[in-house]
């Protein structure tokens, strides 16, 4: 197992992912439409992936917490239903993983709360990233 080459994976996911040219949102509706009509939206896809990688780590998870919170929200935040859908609950096994091997997920909390006061002081996130975050 790499370390390394795993968080280089992770980081470089999430900078594709997070990038200006992909957030179609900042588009014309004309020119969202024919990239979605040539392309799809490649969030969801690379988000999909992400969670899949995060998933397949295992025992190793552990290794990637607290570091990979703010990759992790950075990619959540992006405003898209379906990316925030399938990326959002690997908080939630982050969580897990910690509380499972310390019976604390502090380290997670601690960043987590440090890395959102930051974003949203940012001017990032919205009502509907709430109200999803809530519901999962």
């Amino acid at each position: 197992f790499s370390l390394q080459l795993w968080n280089n994976y992770f980081h470089l996911a999430v900078a594709f992912l997070t990038q200006d040219s992909l957030q179609l949102e900042n588009f014309s509706q004309a020119k969202r439409n024919s990239i979605l009509a040539k392309y799809g939206d490649m969030r969801a896809t690379i988000g999909a992936a992400i969670r899949d990688m995060w998933y397949n780590l295992g025992h190793h998870k552990i290794e990637f917490i607290p570091s990979m919170v703010g990759p992790i929200l950075e990619m959540t935040l992006v405003p898209e239903l379906e990316l925030r859908k399938s990326t959002i609950p690997i908080f939630f096994d982050m969580m897990l993983c910690e509380y499972q091997l310390t019976e604390s997920f502090s380290r997670f909390e601690d960043e987590i709360l440090r890395k959102l006061d930051s974003e949203v002081e940012g001017g990032r996130g919205d009502e509907q990233y709430k109200q999803l975050f809530e519901s999962m």
